[in-house]
């Protein structure tokens, strides 16, 4: 296969291709000076596209690197399909399991078999995919140019999953197939992790794809009351005179009309409230609730109602108002606790972290998959970000000493204390560079960043990893 970067006529093509496809856009925004002037220059580049056509050997070449590339894009189309089919089968047998907790029973063996069945066919296909990739393509260039082209395919898919509002990783699918048949059947969940780590994202997944329904959401903190999450009486005018009606709070509504509830941060939250939700979890669609702050009339809970929680981890001096739960409340959530780790968490620190460098391409890339950043400079700030929230997390795998003092490490202690650079800090970087027009450069807006961190040692940690990565390379070191 004819590389596109070696070959002079193919990598010319390959610029001036990319350009008018973006001076296209630029021209079809209207009558504006801008407009007219992407116009002048698609005239331009479609010119210069055309005479390296006209010539012979410059179509020749073009010809041959065309031929090739349609039969990479196949055997990438034919390898993506796989990869669906596999999906599909293995969703597939997530709600078998799914319609039977609905029902309220175990499987049965039929349906154990049809669910095993599955996943064979699911593992097969799986494998059966690369050996198809290896024989189809019997260069390494063409298999890398597959793999190229499976990772566009991939962004463009996880561009649409983030604007539905979750990248949907190995770890997310995983709780969403596990957790899914509790929830239908009314089981609270529990979700704990650190900031920033998609645990409402995850929530919300559950509640609006999964069960199907708008949740009522309700943010912790430390004053917020147990009326006004489930109700109060408010006086009202009702033909002239005055009235007491009860007004019912989100976790009523939710009851009432069969929904899910989600409390987020959950250990902000009073211990008043706290309290009564020990009482509140145990309850399943089709019990009743006696409302307290409606003299104690009792409401039938409807299907579809479920409570589901984020708490992040109880870590001194970094989660303010942050208290530890009671184990009779962990308990209550029984076995549907699950910990949220950060993107491409078990890796070490030298390894590829390849889902927050596809969290980072998916944020700013068009829907074509085009992303507007070079692919180093994503390769290596995704690396910054996956160190920094290992080093966050306390995940003292190898390397982890070379952003830790001492001190911390022996104490147990993160390397991070307060600041970290978490996948939705990552995604608002990368989208302020994207959206500048150039104007802003990654380097320039991590340093914002750091500058932006109240807590010295963190600042000089952050500072630390960044220029492991090749960043804020003229940067003074943060003075303490």
């Amino acid at each position: 296969m004819l590389s596109y970067d070696a070959n002079p006529v193919l990598a010319e093509a390959a610029d001036v291709s990319r350009e008018l496809a973006r001076t296209r856009r630029v021209a079809a925004g209207g009558t504006s000076p801008r407009a007219a002037l992407a116009a002048d220059a698609q005239q331009a580049l479609e010119g210069r596209l055309q005479a390296l056509y006209d010539d012979p050997e410059s179509r020749e070449i073009i010809d041959r690197a065309l031929t090739e590339r349609a039969a990479t894009l196949r055997a990438a189309v034919t390898a993506w399909r796989a990869t669906l089919a596999a999906r599909e089968l293995r969703q597939q047998a997530a709600a078998v399991a799914t319609d039977a907790a609905r029902d309220g029973r175990s499987l049965i063996q039929a349906e154990a078999l049809l669910v095993a069945t599955l996943h064979g066919r699911a593992d097969r296909i799986e494998a059966d995919r690369e050996l198809a990739l290896q024989d189809r393509l019997t260069t390494e260039e063409a298999r890398d140019g597959a793999l190229a082209a499976l990772a566009a395919i991939r962004v463009r898919e996880a561009r649409a999953q983030l604007r539905r509002g979750l990248l949907l990783t190995g770890q997310m699918r995983a709780i969403i197939a596990e957790a899914t048949p509790a929830l239908t059947r009314g089981e609270p969940l529990l979700l704990l992790g650190e900031t920033g780590g998609a645990k409402t994202a995850l929530a919300e997944y559950l509640s609006r794809v999964e069960l199907g329904s708008e949740p009522e959401l309700v943010s912790g903190y430390g004053d917020i009351t147990s009326s006004q999450l489930i109700g109060s009486h408010e006086l009202r005018s009702d033909g002239g005179a005055t009235v007491s009606v009860f007004v019912p709070g989100p976790l009523l509504r939710a009851m009432t009309e069969g929904r899910p509830v989600i409390l987020d941060e959950v250990n902000a939250m009073p211990a008043e409230f706290l309290k009564r939700l020990n009482r509140i979890l145990q309850l399943r669609p089709g019990q009743s609730f006696a409302v307290q702050e409606n003299n104690g009339e009792a409401v039938e809970i409807a299907q579809g109602f479920a409570i589901l929680a984020t708490a992040n981890e109880q870590t001194p001096h970094r989660y303010r108002g942050i208290d530890r739960m009671s184990a009779e409340l962990v308990n209550r959530f029984g076995a549907n606790s699950y910990r949220v780790h950060y993107p491409d968490a078990g890796l070490e620190y030298t390894d590829a972290p390849r889902e927050n460098a596809l969290l980072a391409a998916a944020a700013i890339a068009d829907a074509s998959g085009n992303v507007p950043l070079p692919t180093d400079d994503l390769e290596r700030v995704a690396r910054a970000a996956f160190i920094s929230q290992q080093v966050f997390a306390g995940a003292h795998g190898e390397g982890f000493g070379r952003f830790v003092s001492t001190e911390r490490e022996i104490d147990g202690r993160p390397g991070l204390e307060e600041s970290v650079l978490a996948p939705r800090t990552l995604v608002a970087i990368v989208q302020k560079v994207a959206g500048s027009a150039g104007q802003v450069t990654l380097d320039h807006a991590l340093s914002r960043f750091v500058d932006g961190v109240m807590h010295a040692e963190d600042r000089q940690v952050l500072s630390l990893i960044l220029r492991s990565q090749g960043f804020l390379a003229a940067a003074r070191v943060p003075a303490n």
